[in-house]
């Protein structure tokens, strides 16, 4: 199965709080109809055979629900601690990324000079990919695959806003020049 950021333990800790507590307030509230059912405190009008086949067998169903929704609260608090840990290892990897990977390293080894910036971004990614399994060991594919495509901006395009900005101070220091050449 494919990563998704909506398939993060963070996000399965939070489905599994919220069923959970679904579930148990479901559970709940039918264990009680279902036993005022059988108390006759409601009136259903049945006979006492049929009363005692659908009070048991949903009385066994709202008690099952209920088992799952302990069952679902306990993997919330599994889930929410194992998300914690994958957020520091989150933040861990991008700031080994951000302070071991550059541009204009990678495209040197990959040699892409010349090369369309739409095929760049695959090269550059199974680089980072390799580079990132090197130091980080065992990562799940798609959780690898996710961080890279959050990481892949601050790596490649905010060097290029950067080359971008010092371009423009270059010019306008120029034209500067320039002008006071003229002036004087």
């Amino acid at each position: 199965m494919a990563w998704c950021p909506k398939c993060g333990s963070e996000h399965k800790a939070e489905e599994n709080k919220s069923s959970g507590y679904a579930l148990l307030i479901t559970g709940s509230i039918g264990l009680l109809l279902v036993t005022l059912v059988f108390l006759e405190v409601i009136d259903i009008g049945m006979s006492l055979t049929n009363k005692y086949m659908v009070t048991g067998v949903m009385g066994v169903l709202f008690l099952l629900f209920i088992v799952m929704g302990i069952v679902s609260m306990r993997n919330s608090k599994i889930l929410r601690r194992r998300a914690t840990k994958e957020n520091n290892l989150t933040i861990e990897i991008k700031k080994w990324c951000v302070g071991n990977l550059r541009r204009s390293e990678i495209d040197g080894i990959l040699n892409l000079a010349g090369v369309q910036e739409e095929l760049k971004y695959f090269q550059r990614f199974d680089y980072v990919k390799a580079a990132i399994r090197k130091q980080f060991m065992n990562l799940d594919e798609g959780y690898l695959d996710r961080l890279i495509e959050e990481v892949y901006p601050e790596i490649f395009e905010k060097e290029i806003q950067t080359d971008m900005q010092e371009d423009s101070s270059l010019e306008e220091g120029s034209e500067d020049h320039i002008i006071k050449e003229k002036a004087g």
